[in-house]
């Protein structure tokens, strides 16, 4: 991929969000200070808040620190939390790390469901300036629009950025040229750029400090996406396109926006569409109604990039996973996700209504989420060992007071439509706890099934059992014990094979294994062959593909051989006594609706028997 199309891909996948900030950011500030009675120093001090926003928030702590803060290239909170080997092991100090990055995570995965709501609905009440008459099928067009965006998440990453790159290139030439033209009508409005002016702001109206910076805080709601989307196209890929055309253009429309404000106080019912001539509003209804469909797509993929990540790592229960591109194993699609968030941002926006409601809803997660990266990023940087302390405590200061007056602000909206985003997210950390803590007590469970794998070795074949000529694949939790299928077949029915192989499957730390770490392989006797196989967190899972050239060494033939794989029928406590027998019950609806591991391991349906067996919690 040359350059200036790598560029344009972001473009069209990780700037969507932040990229139609303009729609609604500075008309939600405008209305916070005073709405139609707001004066001219007031319209200098949110633009003041709005630039210092976007340059510290988004350009200094994002663009030139955290998306250096990448595992093998992939980004994202929970990267973080694998850098830190969180999800390993956590106690003490570390454990609340941990409870930061799986509250992130929640968050960003909630924020899924409001960024397409917020983006396409403030673009569609463009109706309002267009064509007033129209402005009762507002909802309607949006449930619409964001049905065709989830819809089109099947085509994959590749076709989606290719097709929406242009587009976003021109919705930012767009947003910059109206800016300017702007701007020069009102050129004394650039003086905003001094902060003294949003210092200003807040002191002389410090009971609305918290209105006014929740909506500043809405120009940079996009901004996790960047880190988000890190393993699609890299840092310096997203700096460049970030520095030289997503920042510009917003800041010069920001800017336009306010000096139109300047010139036509009425502008502030929706200073986006009256920067703009006349002439040009039904095009750019249109062209922003594209944007916000793209707007869309920045949230959706990180959210998919991020279920990947927690599914591997055993915080989110196994879900189909849809490999878009030939060339990226990080461009993926999440079929039953997909939907999910679909339903819930139609329900989002059937409930508003409209962008100045659900405004109030809008921007918690995703101020918690910044708080988590950056209190993550500051651990990540303390084991670097490379700032003194002095500079680490300096690091952690600045990132935090930023982050925290804006997520202090927010919460002044939890009474107003807040509670909503705080609602999903706990629900999401509900079924990330409730499905780790099954795992583990899974675990606990099945060692009390299954014995020492040598200690079974060791005893043999049972007399008269029957010896099947095929060799047999059994997949193992842990390599060092027996399988309870192979246990099991050999206990309960006296059936053995010619060659038993135990093959574990490991998820790494890191999200790609190379080809010549993926496996292991132990001859344990003449019967049987442990094979240990890797993948890295954001790998395709193929059991068969990597397993064949080992068992050909071995002079097995891979497509004679078959799998056999046990099911756990996951028995919850009868009675719920507490916080835990609840979290039981979870794992086991989960559990029940998870995908299947012939399906997760991409396993021969034809060659792979299951056994189920109860397990009880």
């Amino acid at each position: 991929m040359i350059p200036f199309t790598a560029e344009l891909a972001a473009l069209g996948v990780v700037f969507g969000d932040i990229g139609t900030s303009p729609l609604y950011a500075f008309k939600q500030g405008l209305l916070a200070v005073g709405g139609a009675s707001v004066t001219h120093d007031e319209v200098l001090g949110l633009l003041s808040l709005v630039t210092w926003a976007i340059i510290l928030s988004v350009t200094i702590k994002y663009v030139l620190l955290v998306l250096r803060a990448d595992n093998d290239g992939e980004g994202g909170i929970l990267a973080l939390v694998t850098l830190l080997d969180l999800h390993r092991s956590a106690n003490g100090g570390r454990l609340w790390l941990l409870i930061a990055g799986l509250v992130g995570a929640a968050m960003l995965i909630g924020d899924g469901v409001l960024t397409p709501a917020m983006s396409v609905l403030s673009a569609i009440e463009g109706l309002e300036v267009v064509a007033p008459a129209l402005d009762h099928w507002i909802v309607a067009v949006t449930v619409v629009v964001i049905v065709a965006v989830f819809v089109s998440q099947r085509a994959g990453t590749d076709r989606i950025g290719a097709f929406y790159g242009p587009i976003m290139l021109v919705w930012f030439l767009t947003l910059g040229g109206f800016g300017l033209y702007g701007i020069v009508q009102q050129p004394g409005v650039l003086v905003a750029v001094d902060p003294r002016y949003g210092i200003a702001l807040i002191a002389d109206h410090i009971w609305l400090a918290g209105a006014v910076l929740g909506a500043t805080f809405l120009a940079i709601t996009g901004g996790e996406a960047l880190y988000a989307d890190l393993g699609h196209f890299g840092r310096p890929v997203i700096t460049r396109a970030w520095l030289f055309i997503a920042m510009p253009a917003l800041l010069l429309n920001y800017y336009g926006q306010g000096a139109t404000v300047l010139v036509n106080p009425a502008a502030v019912r929706n200073p986006f569409y009256d920067l703009s001539p006349d002439i040009f509003d039904v095009p750019l209804l249109f062209l922003a109604a594209a944007a916000t469909v793209i707007a869309s797509q920045a949230i959706i993929t990180g959210v998919f990039s991020l279920a990947k990540q927690a599914i591997e790592l055993g915080y989110l229960p196994p879900m189909r996973i849809r490999y878009t591109s030939e060339h990226n194993d990080q461009h993926i699609y999440v079929g039953r996700l997909n939907w999910l968030l679909m339903l819930a941002c139609t329900a989002v926006v059937v409930s508003f209504g409209s962008s100045d409601r659900l405004a109030s809803a809008y921007g918690i997660a995703v101020a918690m989420a910044m708080i988590s990266t950056t209190i993550l990023f500051v651990a990540y940087v303390k084991r670097l060992n490379r700032l003194p302390v002095i500079a680490l405590v300096g690091l952690a200061a600045g990132l935090l007071v930023v982050d925290l007056s804006f997520a202090a602000a927010n919460l002044t909206k939890l009474h107003d439509g807040g509670w909503l985003p705080v609602a999903i997210a706990s629900l999401v950390l509900v079924v990330m706890v409730s499905w780790r803590r099954g795992l583990e007590g899974l675990g606990i469970q099945q060692k009390r099934f299954a014995e020492p794998l040598e200690e079974f070795i060791a005893r043999g074949k049972p007399a008269g059992s029957a010896t099947s000529p095929r060799t047999a694949i059994f997949l193992s939790r842990g390599g060092a014990l027996t399988p309870v299928a192979l246990g099991r077949l050999s206990d309960l029915l006296n059936v053995q094979f010619t060659k038993s192989v135990i093959a574990s499957v490991w998820i790494a730390s890191r999200p790609r294994v190379p080809v010549d770490e993926r496996v292991r392989v132990t001859v344990l006797d003449a019967g049987h062959v442990r094979v240990d196989v890797r993948f890295g967190y954001m790998q395709q899972i193929d059991v068969p593909s990597v397993l064949g050239p080992a068992l050909y060494s071995l002079g097995i033939d891979p497509d004679e051989a078959v799998y056999v794989i046990g099911h756990e029928r996951i028995m919850p406590p009868e009675e719920i006594l507490g916080i835990r027998d609840a979290l039981a019950h979870v794992f086991a609806f989960l559990a029940r609706n998870a995908e299947r591991s012939v399906d997760r391991f991409g396993l021969p349906r034809p060659r792979t028997i299951e056994i189920g067996y109860p397990v009880r919690l």
